[in-house]
């Protein structure tokens, strides 16, 4: 092999060598630190390495493509996806995804270039290294996050549940289950001595206690059910090691008193005053209420656009569309189903879904019936069996979660491991030699490397500074206002990834930077214009998408700009008609604008929709008090008990506007025998008092809000003086 061709080959196995160390990247001059960062690090490794692979492949035979049933799964999964994305609701973000995400067509591509790359140039023998290396980095995070469970390192996600470098319990438990089985695996490999068993062993026992530090219960079943298809094969079929098959029945045995007892021991004081095992211990069919409302929206969905889905990163219109209002209490914008099969049969469809279960089929096919090409030693029938474990247990984590870059990587590094042990020649590639000459090879390096630059610098440089724009836009500037605005205005120029999220923070700010008294006029200006260009510039790529709708209507809410507001809730309105936060936005147009029938309407039709959901009770409450119907109320709230409901901040205005002051003051009265220090609620019962023509008592309760707010003596003392002349402060 000449010296070009091991530079490429070399060059290309070092990157591959890279991935495992991915996890490691955290990136805070980033938007989504711990998603960005490891997002662009894997992209960029992917380009080079398949830039030196292609060029290598162009020469050597050996190191071109190669036929299985796995490469041709994948092939048919990047292929529905690609036409699935291209007809998606909104292209360019199933394209790009965002940087809560970084996932989208093109991180798909890139696991399918690695996948190319790893199955082409890694032997049988570096893939073991490979693993082992994994394991490695698994292990040092495993002692980051037991730093993190003896608070000498922040849990980034806040709680108790270790994150590691994730930022994500969730997603750090996935990692951690995944090297639970490889470490298994590489210990079953009976070739290996007991030093190195040790080793992976220990890593193990940190990865077990990692993911337990976790508490993500999607992660423990997993685990549980995959030892338990683990040591249930080799118990019962295990034929050549008697002692190991023993081994694997006592191991059967332990799960199931370990899980038996937890479920026995479940209401015991032990178990409840551990955070981790109360989520264990609380795993029942009720607790999943909220993911099966989501699972049924996401059939609704399916049943809309059953062939190719909705495009990738498009529940969100399925989400809004066909949303349940019994989940008011759960999070309002959900972009995943929490289960990778709905997501999948969101995105691409049923071809879409079958073509993503293809790939466990393949993987199974070749695991028990496969014959490796290369002469390779077949597997054992233990290491066959924690394999269909980790696949098992891959399965169940991701049933009630969903992938993120990281549990992809290593799925697809798997699936190009048994893609390289059991792949045949094509005829075509076997027959052609090399397809360049050493000129050839010099004009081919340079075009690849023009391609390479171009692609590192449209796919990446350009989003990283989008990135970093937006989050030095997010941080306060010792230059002002101003300074914000240019990073948000830099953010925002590329037509590339993350810019919807420009959008939305610039969005933001604008409010904050409109209602501060300290910015020129024309800078508050000049914020307001740029958001609603970017915003709609958004909309305009996405009209049906209820989210932005619901930030540009909430935005001209805030600045009181009803009329401009208006259009855009009721479109939001038309896209999600159950969603209640939707119909609380435009039922505070319809309040400001005297559209008083309207609001009513509206807000009575949200409240019976959810009942139990106190919110939508206390705004249709509010809709009735300004319609008069003060009776309603009482009606609505005869069974509450709840002070802080009863005595709402909402209720109390409306009551006032309406000048049923008495009510007012019997709110107010009601919330001081819950905190009698309060001495703004004081304030505000005196200003009750006056207006009911009381001011004896006003003046005695903004005494009262002197003597427990020594700070408000000027103020207030110069409001009783003007009440003691007859005047209103």
């Amino acid at each position: 092999m000449q010296t070009i061709d091991r530079v490429l080959l070399s060059a290309t196995r070092v990157g591959v060598f890279l991935m495992p160390f991915v996890p490691l990247v955290i990136s805070s001059s980033l938007f989504f630190p711990f998603i960005t960062g490891k997002g662009f690090a894997f992209r960029i490794i992917v380009e080079i390495i398949f830039a030196c692979w292609l060029l290598l492949a162009l020469r050597k035979p050996e190191f071109r493509p190669q036929k299985s049933a796995l490469l041709f799964c994948v092939a048919a999964f990047l292929g529905v996806i690609f036409l699935a994305d291209l007809f998606a609701e909104n292209p360019f973000k199933a394209f790009w995804s965002n940087f809560e995400r970084m996932e989208g067509f093109i991180t798909l591509i890139h696991l399918v270039a690695y996948f190319l790359v790893a199955s082409s140039v890694m032997t049988e023998k570096l893939w073991y290294r490979f693993l082992a290396t994994s394991v490695g980095v698994s292990a040092f995070l495993g002692i980051y996050g037991l730093l993190q469970l003896a608070g000498k390192i922040v849990i980034n996600q806040g709680g108790v549940r270790l994150d590691g470098t994730f930022g994500n319990a969730a997603y750090f438990a996935g990692y951690m289950l995944v090297h639970i089985f490889i470490s298994l695996f590489l210990i079953s490999r009976h070739r290996i001595s007991f030093s190195w068993k040790w080793l992976y062993g220990g890593a193990m026992l940190l990865q077990v206690v990692t993911l337990y530090f976790t508490a993500t219960r999607g992660a423990a079943l997993g685990l549980i059910g995959g030892l338990f298809l683990t040591v249930l094969l080799v118990g019962l079929f295990e034929k050549k090691y008697q002692r190991l098959r023993i081994a694997a029945l006592s191991g059967l045995l332990i799960i199931i008193v370990l899980v038996g007892g937890l479920y026995l021991a479940r209401e015991s004081s032990f178990v409840k005053e551990s955070p981790v095992l109360t989520r264990f211990a609380s795993i029942s069919l009720a607790d999943a209420g909220p993911r099966f409302m989501v699972w049924g929206m996401a059939l609704e969905g399916f049943k809309e656009r059953p062939i190719l889905g909705w495009g990738q990163e498009g529940f969100n219109y399925v989400f809004n569309k066909y949303y349940d209002p019994n989940m008011w209490a759960q999070e309002q914008w959900f972009d995943r189903t929490h289960n990778i099969f709905f997501d999948w049969l969101i995105a691409g469809g049923l071809f879409g879904l079958l073509a993503y279960l293809s790939l466990f089929c393949a993987l199974l096919f070749y695991l028990w019936r496969g014959k490796p090409s290369d002469g390779g030693e077949p597997f054992s029938f233990t290491e066959k069996s924690v394999l269909t474990g980790l696949l098992a247990a891959y399965v169940v984590h991701n049933f009630f979660v969903f992938d993120n870059l990281i549990s992809y990587l290593l799925f697809f590094s798997l699936i190009a491991l048994m893609h390289s042990r059991f792949k045949q020649p094509f005829p075509f590639f076997e027959k052609a030699k090399t397809l360049l000459s050493e000129q050839a090879l010099s004009i081919s390096g340079a075009s690849a490397l023009i391609v390479l630059i171009a692609a590192v610098f449209f796919l990446n440089i350009r989003a990283i500074g989008v990135a970093r724009n937006l989050i030095s836009g997010l941080k306060q500037s010792a230059k002002g206002a101003a300074e914000n605005l240019e990073f948000y205005k830099r953010a925002f120029a590329p037509e590339t990834i993350g810019t919807q999220e420009v959008a939305e923070q610039a969005m933001q700010a604008a409010v904050l930077v409109a209602n501060t008294g300290a910015v020129p006029s024309d800078l508050k200006k000049e914020f307001v214009d740029f958001a609603v260009l970017a915003m709609e510039r958004e909309i305009k790529r996405a009209p049906n998408d209820t989210r932005l709708r619901m930030f540009i209507g909430g935005f001209y809410n805030r600045l009181g700009r009803f009329s401009d507001s208006l259009p855009h809730l009721q479109k939001a309105r038309e896209l999600s008609p159950t969603k209640q936060t939707v119909a609380f936005e435009l039922s505070n147009v319809y309040l400001s604008t005297g559209k008083i029938a309207e609001a009513n309407e509206l807000l009575k039709e949200a409240f019976e929709r959810a009942p139990e959901y106190m919110g939508a009770r206390v705004a249709y409450a509010v809709s009735a008090i300004y319609s008069k119907d003060l009776a309603l109320p009482d009606k609505l709230f005869a069974t509450t008990t709840s002070v802080n409901v009863l005595a709402d901040e909402r209720l109390v205005k409306a009551y006032y506007e309406t000048g049923a002051y008495q009510k007012v003051i019997s709110l107010l009265k009601l919330r001081l025998e819950k905190n009698p220090n309060d001495g703004q609620t004081y304030v505000s019962l005196a200003a009750a008092y006056l207006s009911s023509g009381n001011r004896t008592e006003a003046i005695r309760s903004l005494q009262k809000a002197i003597e427990l707010n020594p700070e408000f003596k000027q103020q207030g003392e110069f409001y009783i003086g003007e009440i003691r002349a007859g005047r209103t402060p």
